[in-house]
């Protein structure tokens, strides 16, 4: 693949490099850039490998958009301009790490790795800040956030680890990640051939390289490692957790643990640990007990008795705290606005239980005989909200709006006719049709259902899946109903 220029690229040449090095690494050296602009310059040594310009140009650009990424680039060391000599890439820059995240080790400032989390600290680290239990579960609970915000936006990790992960030591409590150009796109190629931390490594990951099971399986081993201070514990093995923690996050963790430990495609999703470290006391929904059926739209698939039929979507193939109340009308949220729907949906109102007051006095007048006047015709009822509006306007839905703020790239409006189109039909559909039909983009589209699933798959409950590298959707009527709508319904 030939080189092709970017507008952001900027030349070795013209870079006031310092002398001394920062760091070095297996791919790489660290170099500070003089100047006001507060950069660092990682340059590749050859050893590293070809470098995929493309992919490498696709992270600097995705690092200069605005609104919600703005809120993750704070988190990470991201590549904000290619370098490159003549017609080759020979690294990138970034935004120096914050001086928040360096400690005493040593006796010396250095970056506070994950790693001094895992073990009693020693006299090389004994002055550095070991926050409590509460702060343990802070700082696991960022960790998770920020996976999830990562996934959400189509990006693997791939070597997640105790080294390339800094956490503030002292509150408030942060986390920031490093080695930023090892991150890809689901199903495309990285930058250079993707490093693996020892001991952090995934038993099940594919020879074709880290995916976002990849990611899930190493985000357990974090939250187990940084909640029972243990380097090597791994799913599968005995949890034993630092006292202190609520029960019911004990409860949580050491069931997605274990479940972690299962083959691909079963392990909990970043958003599963969001919700198990929040502060979270409800439980999801219990199944019907044997003989009961949930209630249906009459969309399911035949299925054995006890299990669930997955109903596809559309009609083309192809491709933390109380409960909050139901959401607000789609007109009072900020995000409304970006909706590509012409009207919004709002729920009939229910009508008033009190008796009407009784009308004033009649005036004086001469009596008149009225001609005989027809029967009534009673009005008709008003229209039953859909299946979707039901949904939005549940107590389930408005917790999971305000556990996953991330959905807010995607309006409750939005939500409720995706819904609506998706159980509609014969239950599967493709990204592309769905883009034509909102008049977006695939990427964008591909974006808001992955939005859609972090606000809808509850617990461990997949509710919507993406399927065929991004290029499907499918839903659950059944499993939608019975997380939603079974308490909040008589």
């Amino acid at each position: 693949m030939g080189f092709t220029p970017h507008p952001l690229d900027r030349p070795r040449g013209s870079l006031p490099l310092a002398d001394d090095r920062l760091g070095e690494g297996g791919q790489g050296v660290v170099i500070r850039v003089l100047g006001p602009e507060n950069l660092v310059y990682k340059e590749y040594m050859p050893q590293a490998g070809q470098v995929n310009a493309t992919a490498l140009a696709e992270l600097v650009a995705f690092g200069h958009r605005t609104g919600e990424v703005g809120h993750l680039l704070a988190q990470c060391a991201w590549p904000v301009a290619r370098v490159v000599h003549g017609d080759r890439v020979t690294g990138f820059l970034m935004r120096c790490v914050p001086d928040e995240f360096y400690g005493p080790v040593g006796g010396n400032p250095k970056l506070v790795e994950l790693q001094y989390l895992l073990y009693k600290p020693n006299w090389a680290w004994q002055d550095l800040h070991q926050p409590d239990i509460a702060g343990r579960l802070e700082l696991a609970t960022l960790a998770a956030k920020l996976i999830d915000l990562l996934h959400t936006h189509g990006w693997i990790v791939g070597d997640l680890s105790f080294r390339n992960l800094l956490w503030r030591p002292g509150q408030p409590y942060k986390v920031f990640m490093l080695d930023c150009d090892g991150l890809r796109r689901h199903g495309a190629e990285p930058v250079l051939r993707q490093a693996h931390t020892p001991d952090w490594n995934d038993p099940y990951q594919t020879t074709s390289g880290p995916d976002v099971d990849t990611d899930r399986y190493k985000l357990a081993l974090l939250v187990a490692r940084v909640l029972a201070q243990a380097a090597g514990v791994r799913p599968g093995q005995s949890l034993e957790l630092l006292p202190g923690l609520p029960e019911h996050v004990v409860t949580a963790v050491q069931r997605l643990f274990t479940n972690a430990a299962g083959p691909r495609g079963t392990r909990p999703s970043a958003s599963d640990w969001v919700r198990a470290l929040s502060r979270r006391t409800t439980v999801r929904v219990p199944r019907p007990v044997s003989g009961e059926q949930p209630a249906s739209s009459g969309l399911h698939t035949d299925s054995p008795k006890g299990s669930r039929g997955r109903v596809p979507i559309g009609g083309i193939t192809g491709g933390e705290s109380p409960l909050a109340q139901p959401p607000a009308p789609p007109s009072d949220r900020p995000w409304a606005s970006v909706s590509p729907f012409k009207a919004p949906v709002v729920l009939p109102p229910s009508p008033a239980p009190s008796s009407p007051a009784p009308p004033p006095p009649a005036p004086r007048r001469e009596p008149v005989i009225f001609a005989p006047r027809p029967k009534p015709q009673p009005s008709a009822p008003p229209a039953a909200p859909t299946l979707g509006q039901r949904v939005i306007a549940s107590e389930t839905y408005a917790e999971q709006r305000r556990l996953a703020p991330r959905g807010g790239v995607i309006d409750d409006v939005e939500v409720a006719h995706l819904i609506d189109r998706l159980a509609a039909g014969t239950g599967r559909d493709s990204v592309a049709a769905i883009a034509s039909w909102l008049k977006e983009t695939p990427d964008r589209t591909v974006l808001l259902m992955r939005a859609l699933k972090n606000l809808l798959n509850v617990e461990q409950t997949d509710v919507i899946i993406l399927k065929d590298g991004d290029r499907t959707v499918e839903l659950n009527v059944g499993l939608l109903e019975e997380q939603f709508l079974e308490e909040s319904e008589p």
